[in-house]
């Protein structure tokens, strides 16, 4: 259990678990974040239980540092019927410490959204270890190679991973490959699998990961989670204070979301039509795909949801407006939730937000991992080409 906070020192303690939560229903880009709030149930009972995680930048360790991400990959629905223990994380631990030359120093996510932003903060409690303030993908991609941390150069493998059942594998191959090997596991061992990949040294984090995630999802979901318990007490009717009668809740919360994440609003209103969608991603990629249709109140245009497992793009009367990597997002204006098409049906009122990725993910290199035609979909990417 950890001693008593030192001056300045960050951690992420029980009471900041319900703020973890709604980031990372945030950062989930809507379609992947259903169901996750098993786990923070879960996380809150495990941080009772270890006391809280240092949160540390990447450079307060020692460049020498062992680390190694963690994230789930596979059903949120699989893993809440059949939800960890806790101890997969030491599996993982002595497996990889193995591997890469003794035990691990540090814990990073995989990436900062939806339930792998809590997996590595339980991780890093169990074992004890400083949580880095930092991810791979600023967001939910489907497959564990498509990371900034790939782009980088750094090897996805050794691969370790574990079942709820606690079979543990040690793959050591290709990224494209591991992928494969893993996802067929984890729908064998019931349906997911926690994963240790990434292996690498505190100094080599500079420019492979994306700094500041965990704080980032910890400042939105404070934001969200005010608004809620504002509305708790509020009179349906009545405005915010400071607010004029005309002004609705849901835009304070918009121009608040927007300045902590510098999102831009593509529009809201009511859903008029919602359904599967007639693309189909990739065999390799686990889709579900959906289409939802937003009736912009304002400017009268059709905004086109396209979703594969995560909303991917965003078309205004068939113009491409948004794309992967950068986040869509939804916000339902009658929960001030994060949603997605899973909880939505026609008639629903929600507004489209599109956060813009990390810088990185922009280049030739990212577009080509993480864009719309990694995804399926031959379309120029909005920001390509320097527009």
């Amino acid at each position: 259990m950890s001693g008593p906070a030192r001056a300045g020192e960050r951690r992420i303690a029980v009471e900041d678990v319900p703020a973890l939560l709604a980031g990372a229903e945030f950062y989930s880009t809507s379609a992947a974040g259903e169901g996750i709030e098993f786990a923070g149930l879960w996380l809150e009972d495990l941080l009772a239980h270890t006391g809280p995680v240092r949160l540390v930048a990447a450079a307060e360790l020692d460049p020498a540092t062992p680390c190694a991400a963690v994230g789930a990959m596979g059903s949120t629905i699989a893993m809440a019927e059949l939800p960890p223990s806790g101890e997969e994380a030491e599996v993982l631990a002595r497996d990889l410490a193995g591997r890469v030359g003794g035990p691990l120093g540090a814990v990073m996510p995989l990436n900062a959204a939806s339930v792998n932003a809590l997996l590595p903060v339980a991780a890093a409690a169990v074992l004890g270890l400083p949580l880095i303030d930092c991810d791979g993908m600023g967001r939910v991609f489907p497959l564990i190679h498509q990371t900034t941390y790939e782009l980088a150069g750094l090897p996805l493998c050794p691969l370790a991973v574990v079942s709820a059942g606690h079979d543990s594998v040690l793959l050591d191959t290709g990224s494209v490959r591991a992928e494969r090997l893993a996802r067929s596991m984890a729908q064998a061992a019931g349906g997911w699998l926690l994963c240790g990949l990434y292996p690498t040294r505190a100094g080599e984090l500079g420019g492979a990961a994306i700094h500041g995630s965990m704080s980032r999802v910890l400042e939105v979901g404070r934001v969200l989670c005010g608004h809620a318990a504002e509305g708790a007490r509020r009179a349906p009717s009545a405005p915010s204070p400071g607010e004029g009668r005309g002004t609705a809740p849901h835009e304070r919360l918009l121009r608040e979301l927007v300045a902590a994440t510098g999102a831009s609003v593509l529009g809201g209103g009511r859903i008029v039509e919602i359904g599967p969608s007639l693309r189909q991603a990739g065999t390799v990629y686990p889709g579900n795909p959906l289409g939802l249709v937003v009736n912009d109140h304002d400017s009268g245009r059709l905004i086109r949801l396209e979703a594969h497992n995560e909303l991917v793009l965003a078309l205004a009367d068939g113009a491409l407006t948004a794309a992967v990597p950068d986040l869509l997002c939804l916000l339902d204006r009658g929960t001030m939730r994060m949603t997605g098409p899973e909880r939505l049906s026609a008639g629903d009122q929600v507004d489209v937000l599109c956060v813009p990725a990390a810088p990185v993910w922009h280049g030739a290199a990212g577009l080509a991992l993480g864009g719309p035609g990694a995804f399926g979909f031959p379309l120029r990417h909005p920001r390509e080409g320097g527009r």
